[in-house]
């Protein structure tokens, strides 16, 4: 076997190492946050069963009231300040996905908006009413399905759904704090390239790479116990990465979008945000009893997630989740209750079907299974940060930075098309190599040495 002083490093082992050092230095903050806020949401819904069941069980003495009398009752609820208070909802389209109503602009409301409501096929359960709070934040109001008598509701901070979501997506700061999350996407697919550059066996045979080397000492072992988890994890990487893509604003809403109309793959049974106003919801729920009714009867199975947008005549949108029977996607008209479309996942774009698991891999849809194979992923890039900061602190200069030096050599032509390539494909990563470009050349342009 070849000791690691006598295995001779790549001709661009240097390069690849300043990438990945700096790739490190930008995506550290992004991994510590998304794990953590994506972790409380994949349990966030087992939390609420556990800290709140008096809320989300009810016991089945009778057949449920029809969902318009749920609805209203929740809505009713509302105190009087609450209810009359003006709020703006920001409407965005998430994925991508195309809104399930065309218009300028939303119409006037007043009092929180309403995001969406869940009607459980589970008699146990209770219904829930999502509002909107003035700081964008959901809060809840629950239902007993079986006498319309409401439960009670929850401030934002202590619907954990919510605001971990939310969290988790970029609030509080809005558009900007989810560039950032896209900007430190991008940069962890540089992260794992570069690092699987470094770490590819070279004198070590199948399975002894994959193995920490405990007897070459400490130095060795953490740089081993850092590049063992990260391969064994990179496929998981880098589809989480990439499917998480799609759920940004810049890539996702505008790049994403633009390419499944050009190309046709635009889903035909459009999506929407909720956020409709209380009287519209209102003025709409006469016709949402018979559009349950209907998609109940069509086979439909599961939590029903019903929204509507804040549109002049824009149709009930009804999908089912918490479920393992297949995703339909259903418009319903709010003048009759009709069903105007029904999409099953197969029936929908390979764009948007792609994107939708995606969706449901990331949220542990899949069952238990799913959660804890997504929790244990998260748990690992928790453990990589730790080893690889470790790893550079045992490893760096004293009293220096240790950031790897610029290699003298240039860069190879391959490897500049692919960083081209990456830098269109990925337009917020591309506008960040150029800022750290132009910092390099105005360092180097008043002598200064980069760091």
């Amino acid at each position: 076997m070849a000791k690691p002083s006598d295995i001779r490093r790549p001709r661009h082992y240097a390069l690849f190492w300043r990438w990945h050092f700096f790739a490190a230095l930008i995506v550290i903050p992004f991994v510590l946050w998304q794990s953590t806020t994506g972790t409380l949401y994949l349990w966030s819904e087992w939390w609420m069963d556990h800290t709140h069941p008096e809320l989300r069980f009810v016991t089945p003495d009778r057949a449920a009231a029809p969902p318009s009398a749920q609805i209203a009752a929740a809505l009713a609820s509302l105190p009087r300040d609450v209810a009359a208070r003006s709020s703006q909802f920001m409407s965005g389209m998430r994925m991508g996905a195309t809104p399930v109503a065309a218009s300028n602009a939303p119409v006037a409301r007043a009092g929180p908006p309403v995001l969406g409501i869940l009607l459980p096929d589970d008699p146990a359960r209770s219904t829930t009413v999502l509002l909107q709070s003035p700081n964008g934040l959901a809060y809840p109001v629950f239902v007993n399905p079986h006498d319309a008598r409401v439960l009670g509701r929850l401030a934002p901070v202590q619907w954990l759904p919510g605001w971990s979501r939310s969290l988790h997506s970029g609030w509080p700061a809005g558009a900007p704090g989810n560039w950032l999350l896209e900007l430190g996407d991008c940069w962890a697919i540089v992260m794992l390239a570069s690092g699987l550059y470094l770490w590819w066996p070279r004198g070590r045979a199948f399975p002894e790479f994959l193995w920490p080397r405990f007897h070459l000492g400490a130095r060795v072992l953490l740089r081993d116990l850092h590049a063992t988890v990260a391969v064994l994890f990179s496929a998981v990487f880098l589809f989480f990465l990439v499917s998480a893509l799609p759920w940004t604003m810049f890539w996702g809403e505008t790049l994403l979008s633009a390419v499944e109309q050009a190309t046709g793959q635009t889903s035909p049974a459009g999506f929407s945000n909720g956020g409709a106003s209380i009287s519209q919801v209102k003025a709409a729920l006469p016709a949402l009893d018979d559009a349950v009714r209907e998609a109940r009867a069509r086979g439909v199975r599961g939590t029903l997630d019903i929204r509507l947008s804040p549109w002049p005549d824009a149709p009930w949108w009804m999908t089912n989740v918490r479920t393992a029977a297949p995703d339909r996607l259903l418009q319903a008209s709010t003048a009759d209750g009709r069903i105007r479309s029904d999409f099953t996942t197969g029936e929908i774009p390979v764009i948007p079907r792609l994107v939708a698991f995606g969706v449901h891999v990331h949220q542990g849809d899949f069952g238990p299974l799913n959660l804890w194979l997504n929790t244990a992923f998260a748990l690992s890039l928790v453990w990589l940060t730790i080893t690889g900061a470790m790893s550079w602190w045992i490893r760096r200069p004293a009293n220096r930075l240790g950031a790897p030096p610029k290699p003298a050599s240039p860069w190879p032509w391959g490897l500049r098309a692919a960083l081209v390539s990456m830098c269109v494909v990925l337009p917020i990563f591309g506008a960040s190599v150029l800022v750290i470009a132009l910092a390099d050349r105005m360092a180097r342009s008043a002598k200064l040495s980069p760091v």
